[in-house]
């Protein structure tokens, strides 16, 4: 077992203020301060907003700390001998237990947006904007937020932090719960920004898919014309499922075909484009890219 997990105690740090932070309306919140020790300190928001599936946790962290290791853990009501954690273009599984050597070694696995405890009809999953280190022990939900190692670095983690995570509870599985799909909005929240005039009220989107399991990961102009019409986008399966989905868009589309990861045309890979859609199938966790080369303005 890691050293940090057999001399592992809980902050017992003199709570601060507690206060509501926001109150009523369309989100609730509540702040509190807690003293870690006598050189650091967390503050942390609790944000509960309507018709959100999540909880978060807002925190910042003052940290001044030697040889120390900051964990959260949330202690479920769920038991599976799996846990389910992000990985880039899709996820893996891990063991909750320690029935093994090889478990045994593996006390943290990297999550990046999300990690699911679920059992049959009901799950918790762990989201977060930044923090990667993440672990369940039997029924204990546990992510890594700070450290304070003395080598190479004297100094890293040293210093104020601003981090949030979040508590999202769901029926099913995580597939059909939207877990990947809310760990998205948590990392990427809409930005509300002043336009001039009045705005139309007809909604409008340049790029959606017909299935959740498809993700439209990247948009971006394609490095061979910077300045031109060609962009690049890139999709992939997070369910790990066969599926088959639209791909459709509001822009004047000339030419869409498959690419590799160097943006290099497959030249048997033009796709067909109709009715502002196109059709893709995808292989569990399959990476697709896409040049889409749109209609040069009128004159």
């Amino acid at each position: 077992m890691d050293y940090h997990l057999e001399t592992r105690k809980p902050v017992l740090g003199q709570a601060g203020t507690l206060a509501v932070g926001t109150e009523g309306g369309v989100r609730g919140s509540a702040w509190f301060l807690l003293q870690i020790s006598p050189n650091s300190r967390l503050s942390q928001e609790v944000v509960l907003d309507v018709g959100c599936p999540y909880v978060r946790f807002h925190t910042e962290v003052h940290w001044h700390e030697d040889h120390k290791f900051l964990k959260v853990e949330f202690p479920a009501r769920v038991r599976s001998p799996q846990a389910t954690y992000e990985v880039q273009f899709g996820h893996l599984q891990r063991p909750t237990h320690q029935n093994t050597s090889w478990d045994w070694a593996r006390f943290e696995v990297w999550a990046h947006r999300w990690m699911d405890l679920s059992e049959h009809g009901f799950g918790l999953a762990l989201l977060n904007d930044c923090k990667y280190g993440a672990s369940v022990r039997g029924s204990v939900l546990s992510l890594s937020l700070l450290r304070a190692p003395k080598a190479p670095d004297a100094t890293a983690d040293m210093g104020r932090h601003e981090f949030t995570y979040a508590l999202m509870p769901h029926k099913g599985s995580f597939q059909d719960a939207g877990v990947i799909q809310a760990a998205y909005s948590l990392n990427f929240p809409l930005l509300v920004l002043p336009t001039p005039g009045q705005v139309p009220m007809a909604t409008w989107s340049a790029f959606s898919v017909s299935s959740p399991a498809v993700v439209l990961e990247t948009v971006k102009q394609a490095e061979s014309t910077p300045q031109g019409r060609t962009l690049v986008l890139r999709l992939y399966e997070a369910h790990g499922s066969h599926v088959d989905c639209w791909l459709r868009t509001s822009l004047p589309v000339q030419e869409a075909v498959l690419c590799d990861l160097l943006e290099r045309r497959d030249p048997a890979g033009h796709l067909p484009f109709r009715d502002a859609r196109l059709k893709l199938t995808f292989s569990p966790f399959q990476v697709q890219s896409l040049l889409v080369v749109l209609q040069a303005p009128l004159n």
